[in-house]
C-alpha cells in the first residue's frame, strides 16, 4: 500500500470526527446560549441544536419577521428540555423544575428559503 495514502487515513478519520451536523446548504449560525430570540430576515427554517450532544432539538418554519423563541420562562420549551435532560428514572412530575447540565449550550441556525448561491 502506498505510504502517502496511509498518512491520509488518520487525517481523514480526524476530520470526520470533527464535523458538525449535516445542516442544509445555506445554514448560518444566528444565535446561541440558554435563552434565544431571533427574528427571521426572510422566509426560511430555524434549526436548534444542542452543541455538546449534536442533537437537533427542534426545527421551525419561519416567515419574514416572525420570531423564534427558546429558553426557560413563562412561554418556554419545558417539555423539550425535560425530555432531553431529566433522568429516565426521574421523579419529576412537572416540567418546571429539573436540572439542566451546566455545560449545555444551544445553537440556532437559520436556512433561508432561497439561499444565495455560493
Amino acid at each position: 500500500m502506498n505510504p502517502n495514502l496511509l498518512c491520509l487515513i488518520p487525517l481523514a478519520v480526524a476530520l470526520v470526527g470533527c464535523t458538525t451536523l449535516d445542516l442544509p446548504r445555506g445554514a448560518r449560525l444566528v444565535g446561541g446560549g440558554l435563552l434565544i430570540s431571533y427574528e427571521a430576515p426572510t422566509d426560511g427554517t430555524a434549526i436548534l441544536i444542542e452543541r455538546n450532544t449534536r442533537r437537533i432539538v427542534c426545527t421551525e418554519s419561519m416567515t419574514e419577521t416572525s420570531t423564534f423563541e427558546f429558553g426557560q420562562g413563562p412561554e418556554s420549551n419545558y417539555e423539550v428540555l425535560f425530555r432531553m435532560f431529566a433522568p429516565s428514572n426521574s421523579n419529576y412530575t412537572e416540567y418546571s423544575v429539573f436540572p439542566i447540565p451546566t455545560n449545555t449550550f444551544f445553537q440556532l441556525y437559520f436556512v433561508p428559503k432561497h439561499p444565495k448561491k455560493e
